[in-house]
């Protein structure tokens, strides 16, 4: 305790100026950068008001103590609990808040009440560590809950564990000083280790949100990578990888698995017509009219200008046929935009067998769209391994296409 004497706690105060500084403005860019980031701003807002916290309590003695005790001590609990808001919303979960509002209400009554009716610094250290202490501890108890084995969050949690158990340590320390005959000497060297706690709690508090943020920010941007940045469905990389594990899964558990190469007829044509903003228009339409059909766990990727995959998992040959029919029948739907010129498609199709690369069911599903071309285009065709072609009947005669299939029974 007597070498903490030797640092003022206002200078240790004053050192919390430049650390939030840099952790509010680094925050407050992320926010604007990814602004779908939850929690970012909170976090920024926090981190904000502790500079004006740090500078009011490095100027105890020199301003009113209503100004540096109170007001400064008010700031600080303020950012503690932007700081919880913040994570919870980052976590998207409800937390404890009205424990933390019920907490630190105590706290500045008993700040305020022992610095103007009676000035006893003790009161006022105990009450701002409780209130740091059940913040800490509230924001560890909501990452031990949601770390989902993330080892970054884990750490976390024990982090701020750890510093809400010496914030009441302080406390404490501070209740048997006064109580004993250690005088202003030992007062002083409390306050100076509970200021270097709190430097430590933001340095460490800061990177660990940097380390957060930063992992949802590359997640982000790996999730953009795999998209298509006109129809926001995955790209040909993306849907080409998705087909590999697929097989892989089939091979493993006899599952069946089938893949549609999808064309929109006559896109150029399209394009040429009514213009490009209309012909991107027409690909998403297509993109929504099938992901409005395909199952959550079916995929959908982009594999050329007018070109789509799809993999449908569990679905056979027979099957696919049926999904493929939906899709033309729903482009026919008189629901669409009204400028909107008629989409039709060329739909081949196959289903994978044991242990297949896909280069060779993408091959197999590209003859398949080749056979629906050949015969005029707007329909559908099933291609198996060393079988005949099977041709799809117009939308027309979906519902018997559905009656004579004995997958399509049991799923209805």
């Amino acid at each position: 305790m007597h070498l903490l004497n030797w640092v003022d706690y206002r200078t240790l105060a004053a050192s919390e100026l430049p650390l939030a500084l840099v952790f509010a403005v680094v925050l407050f860019g992320i926010w604007r950068v990814y602004p779908h980031l939850r929690g970012t701003d909170t976090m920024a807002s926090g981190f904000s008001l502790w500079m004006p916290a740090g500078a009011l309590l490095a100027a105890q003695g020199s301003l009113p103590l209503f100004a540096s005790s109170i007001l400064g001590n008010l700031l600080l609990i303020c950012g503690y609990i932007l700081l919880y808001r913040g994570l919870l919303s980052f976590l998207q979960v409800k937390g404890n808040l009205p424990v933390l509002y019920d907490v630190a209400a105590v706290a500045s009554a008993v700040i305020i009440y022992f610095t103007t009716i009676y000035e006893l610094p003790v009161p006022r250290m105990v009450a701002i560590c409780v209130v740091v202490a059940v913040a800490r501890g509230l924001m560890a108890i909501e990452l031990f809950r949601n770390a989902k084995e993330r080892l970054p969050l884990q750490l976390f949690a024990s982090f701020l564990a750890l510093f809400a158990v010496l914030s009441l340590g302080v406390a404490a320390a501070a209740l048997s000083a006064s109580s004993s005959q250690g005088g202003p000497s030992g007062l002083a060297g409390l306050q100076s280790l509970g200021v270097l706690c709190d430097v430590a709690f933001l340095l460490g508090c800061g990177i660990f949100a940097f380390r957060m943020y930063f992992d949802e920010i590359s997640e982000t941007v790996q999730q953009q990578g795999q998209l298509d940045f006109l129809t926001g469905t995955l790209n040909r990389r993306a849907i080409e990888e998705i087909l590999t594990v697929e097989i892989a899964r089939s091979s493993r558990t006899h599952r069946p698995v089938s893949v549609l190469m999808v064309e929109i007829d006559h896109f150029k044509a399209i394009n040429e017509t009514y213009g490009r903003n209309l012909g991107d228009a027409t690909l998403c339409t297509v993109v929504a009219t099938i992901g409005s059909i395909l199952r959550f766990y079916d995929k959908c990727g982009r594999i050329a200008e007018d070109k789509f995959l799809v993999v449908l998992p569990e679905n056979t040959g027979e099957h696919s046929m049926v999904i493929a029919s939906r899709f033309r029948a729903a482009l026919k739907e008189p629901s669409l935009p009204h400028d909107q010129p008629a989409i039709t498609l060329s739909i081949g199709i196959t289903q994978c067998t044991f242990k297949e690369p896909a280069a060779e069911v993408l091959a197999r599903a590209e003859l398949a769209l080749r056979e629906v071309r050949a015969n005029g285009r707007d329909g559908a065709c099933l291609k198996f391994e060393h079988e005949q072609p099977v041709q799809a009947p117009p939308p027309a005669n979906l519902d018997r296409l559905r009656t004579s299939s004995r997958i399509a029974k049991l799923i209805r």
